[in-house]
Order: structure tokens, then C-alpha cells, then sequence
């Protein structure tokens, strides 16, 4: 294995612990810090961090009491995101970085539904100017990331040597050969 590719590797992989580390570490402190306690304001009508009963659902508690369908949907997509994001050779730096969010993000939640009593996730991020559902870390890193992979496939993709969506560059030679 060339040097270019192992450091790819190494980058995606870090990425991908750093996000599962900050999510878990985070649940951690929640637990010993927060549980059974009143929430705690960080920027006062903004955000607070409140340890709520694990959330075997998923936003706004959906679903509660599924845990094989978050299990099944989960493991499917982090092992389809994994393969693409392990398999392709060379990315572009903004769908590396986002799709690690997603693996990181997922791979973090599924720990908890494995691991966790009841198959719950800790959720503890509240957003005191509106009604939303409470979230974590790893809830943070899979919206971003899947906000950033929009923009990629968007804005990017198109633009890339081998697109993996969009190929503006196909449409260009159809036409150019009429």
C-alpha cells in the first residue's frame, strides 16, 4: 500500500474515532454529571444540557420500542457509507470529512442501542427557543454531516475526476458530439 493511500485511510479512520470518542465521552459525562438533576443552561433561552430517559425511538420518540428497525437501517448504512468511503480511492476532502461525520454519528448511536440498558440513547442537548427533540453528539455530527454531503454532491461532485453522482462532463461530450 503507497503512502498516499494509507494516510487516506488513517485520516478516514481518525475521523471516524474522533466522532464515535466525542459522542461516547460526552454520554459519559452526561450520566455521571447530569442524571436525575436539573438541566443546566449554557447560553440562557438558547441551549441546555438535560439528561433525559434514554430514547429507544427516534426523533420526537417515533418508533419507540423498534429497536430492530434502527439496528437494521443503521448497520446497513454505516456498512454502505463505510464500503464507499473506504473502497473509493481518492475524495474530495469536504465528502470525506462529512461522510465521517455520518459513519462516526452512527456508528456512536448504534453503541448505545448495543450497549446501553433497553437499547436507549442517551440524548441531552436541549434548544430552549423551540420545541425540538432533545439530541447528542452523535445526532449533531449525522445532521452536519448530511448537510455537508448535500452540498458536495451539489456543488462538487460534478467537478471531480470520476464524479460519483452528478457527471456535468458526460452531458458535455454528448452534445459536443451531435
Amino acid at each position: 500500500m503507497n503512502k498516499k493511500k494509507l494516510l487516506w485511510y488513517l485520516t478516514g479512520a481518525f475521523i471516524i474515532l474522533a466522532v464515535v470518542a466525542l459522542d461516547q465521552i460526552s454520554k459519559e459525562l452526561v450520566l455521571a454529571y447530569l442524571k436525575d438533576k436539573e438541566a443546566v443552561s449554557i447560553i440562557p433561552g438558547v441551549v441546555s444540557l438535560d439528561c433525559v430517559e434514554p430514547n429507544t425511538g427516534m426523533a420526537w420518540g417515533m418508533l419507540k420500542d423498534h429497536r430492530w428497525i434502527f439496528m437494521s437501517v443503521s448497520t446497513v448504512a454505516i456498512l454502505s457509507f463505510s464500503a464507499i468511503y473506504f473502497w473509493i480511492k481518492e475524495q474530495h476532502i469536504l465528502f470525506r470529512i462529512s461522510a465521517g461525520f455520518v459513519i462516526g454519528g452512527g456508528i456512536g448511536n448504534m453503541i448505545d442501542r448495543l450497549f446501553r440498558p433497553n437499547g436507549g440513547v442517551i440524548d441531552f442537548i436541549r434548544t430552549d427557543f423551540m420545541d425540538f427533540p432533545v439530541f447528542n453528539v452523535a445526532d449533531s455530527f449525522v445532521t452536519v454531516g448530511a448537510v455537508m454531503l448535500l452540498v458536495y454532491f451539489l456543488f462538487f461532485d460534478s467537478k471531480q475526476a470520476k464524479p460519483m453522482l452528478f457527471d456535468d462532463k458526460k452531458k458535455t461530450e454528448v452534445k459536443g458530439d451531435e
